[in-house]
């Protein structure tokens, strides 16, 4: 079988990956128009037992995806001068930029060619000349984009805007910092992902400068920097598709879907995404069955994470109109999301198996 994946982000190159696995005499080609060195963000959530899946699928990948993780099992918020945590499951993040590098040698070892620096051929192209055509170039899909109508394409921007930055600083835990300001408050969501240094995410419904940023959480970043690497404010973009695939052209990650960044879960259904697209073409005697095997067994999972994200989103959209209350209701609150959801829900295995558990009671 000859395959083109288009992108090589996560979900690209771990599907290039475990299918060379999976399917040994298979083919695979990627192209990614962008350089590993120009990569842009800072460190992304990938929770230990996700590995699990991945562990299903490539041992050597899983491992050493394991020991580049920073992992961390608390809570805490910062608001109003004080400072609260509690206990979660175990959660863990690493550099972007070292999960791809790792994700690249491995697709190099097992002998995925690779054109880094190149667009991809036009879909039309590439559906001719391979059997398989995996697109898996990001929230905004050049591929996806050409085909919106075959794949029943609906994109949502949510608000309020948010910029991606870093902090040369680790935290020691999955931290949310609120400062309250005139103009309604700013939320940074921040969490290490490698020694000396988190991602410093940060939403507020106007756009304050970086400069502006560090004097609003400087009791927090004492000596520290915030860090900028293509970081822009914008605003999040929910891509759902009524259909993933389309001829012998198949949506993996987040060209197939996107979930709120606050539930930390777009590597994972990535990961997830790739493993059980590889799994089901060794499992099915036709690519058809094998494409529609794949999103049959991969949709629940994430129409549940895309749900979470929804709920998560509209909790902190909301934090503006919020009542006042105590550093510990507001703690409870904001793990549940006002009650709608659970760690557990944040950290459940995405082959449907249980949550691994809740920190608070509150729903």
């Amino acid at each position: 079988m000859r395959i083109a994946v288009c992108g090589a982000g996560p979900a690209g190159l771990a599907f290039a990956a475990f299918v060379r696995l999976s399917v040994p005499e298979s083919e695979v080609t990627v192209w990614e128009r962008h350089r590993v060195a120009d990569t842009y963000g800072f460190g992304v959530i990938l929770p230990p037992n996700a590995l699990d899946n991945v562990r299903r699928a490539d041992t050597p990948l899983a491992d050493g995806l394991a020991r580049r993780l920073v992992t961390w099992e608390r809570v805490a918020i910062r608001r109003h001068g004080r400072s609260l945590a509690t206990r979660a499951p175990l959660l863990g993040a690493l550099s972007r930029q070292t999960l791809l590098l790792v994700l690249r040698q491995r697709c190099a070892e097992l002998g995925v060619r690779l054109h880094e620096g190149a667009r991809a051929p036009d879909a039309a192209s590439l559906s001719t000349e391979y059997d398989l055509v995996v697109a898996a170039d990001g929230a905004g899909s050049t591929i996806r984009t050409a085909l919106a109508e075959r794949f029943g394409t609906t994109v949502e921007r949510t608000a309020p805007d948010y910029v991606w930055l870093g902090a040369d600083r680790s935290f020691d835990s999955l931290t949310f910092l609120v400062s309250d300001t005139p103009r309604g408050p700013v939320v940074a969501h921040v969490y290490p992902y490698e020694p000396g240094r988190s991602t410093f995410l940060v939403e507020a419904a106007f756009k304050p400068t970086v400069d502006e940023l560090s004097e609003l959480f400087a009791d927090r970043l004492p000596g520290a920097r915030l860090l900028e690497n293509q970081s822009r404010w914008s605003r999040f973009t929910q891509v759902s598709n009524a259909a993933w695939s389309h001829g012998n052209v198949v949506l993996v990650g987040d060209a197939a879907h996107t979930a709120h960044y606050s539930v930390g879960s777009g590597t994972r259904l990535a990961l997830d995404d790739a493993r059980a697209l590889a799994a089901a073409l060794r499992a099915e005697p036709s690519l058809p069955g094998a494409l529609a095997a794949y999103e049959t067994g991969r949709r629940p999972a994430v129409e549940h994470t895309q749900r979470i994200g929804r709920e998560s989103a509209d909790w902190f959209a909301g934090l503006a109109d919020a009542g006042p209350s105590s550093p510990e209701e507001f703690l409870v609150d904001l793990v549940t999301r006002g009650g709608r959801i659970s760690m557990g829900d944040l950290t459940a295995d995405a082959d449907g198996g249980a949550p691994a558990g809740t920190v608070v009671s509150g729903r």
